[in-house]
């Protein structure tokens, strides 16, 4: 009798380890069916609070970071739809909130451009909103004015930081992020953003990244 009572506790209990393996199979299966393939080109730029080179990019968020930032695409595809010619630009508190803003040739790219840069950012908090907005990107080599409606929103410039040969820029390679597996230094100049109850005021001197090369490929 105890034997019996045994027997079919233990089947019961290996039933719903069967249960829990297939529910969690069952979800990582939806979340691999939720990936697009995307290839972006193009130009990256951020700034953020912190003292250079920021951990965010390098080993995973930094508490107390806030930041903003702005692609240009030349060329890129998310789940086969076209992302040439987008800009989009972003301010962050990682593990928080990101707030994107983008610019696209039509509504069908807006709707594409919104789900890539969602899928992007979403690892850095709470995505709130993707707002349509006027972006300009202007400089090179790192040294940057980005503006987000006419700078009603966002403005912010960058300066490059030279290497050692004074040359060329000091370059983070090998980096775990999704669009650029290498950053170039640079600096803040200035740099402030305003929309409803997010704000962000950085001084001079503080964290810049940018990678004019920016290509990227893969599922996300």
């Amino acid at each position: 009798m105890t034997a019996r009572k045994k027997g079919k506790g233990a089947k019961m209990k290996s039933g719903k380890f069967v249960m829990m393996l297939a529910l969690i199979l069952a979800a990582s299966q939806v979340r691999a069916a939720d990936k697009h393939p995307f290839k972006a080109t193009g130009l990256y730029t951020e700034t953020c609070s912190c003292k250079a080179p920021c951990a965010c990019e390098m080993v995973g968020l930094n508490k107390g970071c806030i930041g903003v930032g702005a692609l240009q695409l030349s060329g890129g595809s998310y789940d086969g739809k076209d992302l040439a010619g987008v800009k989009a630009a972003y301010a962050t508190e990682p593990g928080n909130w990101v707030v994107v803003y983008v610019q696209a040739a039509s509504a069908e790219q807006r709707e594409a451009a919104a789900a890539f840069l969602t899928a992007v950012f979403s690892g850095w908090g709470k995505v709130e909103a993707v707002k349509d907005a006027r972006i300009d990107i202007s400089g090179d080599g790192g040294n940057y004015i980005v503006s987000v409606d006419d700078g009603k929103i966002m403005k912010y410039q960058t300066a490059v930081v030279l290497g050692a040969d004074k040359k060329t820029p000091i370059l983070h390679e090998n980096v775990a992020d999704t669009l650029n597996k290498t950053f170039k230094q640079g600096l803040s100049v200035s740099c402030t953003f305003k929309d409803g109850d997010h704000e962000i005021n950085l001084d001079k001197g503080r964290n810049a990244f940018f990678n004019d090369t920016m290509d990227a490929s893969g599922e996300i």
